[in-house]
């Protein structure tokens, strides 16, 4: 997965850096290098740039630059946000307010649910037989595991 595709809020480590040697350098020399623990704090308004905490520092970057960097999940349980395409993971926690929790119900979701993902953006998955499709903002408050 990107860095960029990590929701706020999430611990995830860098597998690795691919960027052109010119910029390698400096991406190294800010703390992105693989093996380093990365969370992400926050983003702009319109998603980009975004801003991660590395070795106790804030650093922001564009979208177009965490694009190259090759991260996984640190967390045994990440948002569904996260989720990749063809696998199967279990719903762990829900992170929304009491409107969220009456949605979820009424998608047939619970804590223990069982949802393969079968594409992104929206994320459409098979849950319960069911297909249900579940948007980026209501994704990033459904913290699961893959099974």
């Amino acid at each position: 997965m990107k860095l960029s595709e990590a929701a706020v809020g999430t611990k995830v480590k860098i597998v690795s850096v691919n960027f052109q040697p010119d910029l390698q350098g400096r991406i190294l020399g800010l703390g992105f290098v693989p093996g380093t623990i990365v969370e992400v704090v926050r983003e702009a308004p319109f998603g980009d740039p975004r801003v991660y905490t590395v070795h106790g520092k804030m650093i922001t970057l564009r979208n177009s630059e965490a694009d190259l960097i090759e991260v996984q999940p640190v967390e045994r349980s990440f948002p569904l946000s996260m989720a990749e395409v063809g696998k199967r993971y279990v719903v762990k926690a829900f992170l929304g307010g009491p409107f969220f929790m009456s949605r979820v119900k009424s998608m047939g979701l619970y804590i223990g649910s069982l949802i393969e993902v079968r594409s992104k953006f929206p994320i459409t998955a098979l849950v319960d037989g069911r297909i249900i499709r579940i948007g980026m903002g209501m994704a990033e408050k459904i913290m699961v595991e893959e099974i």
